[in-house]
């Protein structure tokens, strides 16, 4: 009898244990930038399909980082050559060839997902804290979004300025994070 209590004990707490292990694989993901000019708007994107990720659930605040991208600035494609070389310039890409993006402490609160969110670019690291990711679905099937804003002057960065400053790009840029499961 004691051993069939012990049994039933040992099978339950196993299987608390591997319901309480959660995690997410992330197969693409993609790094949007956009911004306003005075005369319109850009995007630039950023796709990696090749390394898979799995973003765990994390238990402990301020675990080691659940996700690390190192995104070369000169592989964000703007649509054109001179955009792509403007906004490697904006982003001093000579000095600071990587964006890094680090996710951390991300948590499931009821449906939705929060976690915090590292962002180093020319050398100045900032961190945004419980920031929402939505569930999303489209016809390649469900995705973890995101999207924050970030100020250029944060950065030490200054916008870059066209045909004698007629054209002029806003201090804002926002920054759309998909991952795609």
């Amino acid at each position: 009898m004691q051993k069939l209590i012990i049994i039933i004990f040992l099978g339950l707490f196993s299987s608390i244990t591997l319901t309480g292990q959660e995690y997410l694989v992330v197969m693409r993901k993609t790094v949007l930038i956009k911004g306003k000019t005075s005369f319109g708007r850009f995007s630039c994107t950023y796709q990696n399909e090749q390394d898979q990720d799995t973003v765990s659930f994390s238990k402990v605040p301020n675990a080691e980082s659940l996700m690390d991208l190192s995104i070369p600035v000169a592989s964000f494609d703007c649509g054109n050559r001179m955009l792509e070389r403007d906004f490697g310039k904006t982003l001093k890409s000579d000095q600071f060839p990587h964006i890094e993006v680090k996710l951390d402490d991300f948590k499931r609160i009821g449906q939705q997902y929060f976690g915090d969110i590292w962002i180093m670019l020319t050398g100045k690291k900032m961190k945004m804290e419980h920031i929402p990711f939505d569930i999303n679905k489209d016809e390649e099937g469900e995705f973890l979004f995101s999207e924050i804003t970030i100020s250029l002057d944060y950065f030490d960065l200054s916008p870059p300025k066209k045909l004698f400053g007629l054209v002029k790009v806003q201090d804002e840029l926002i920054i759309e994070l998909s991952l795609k499961l």
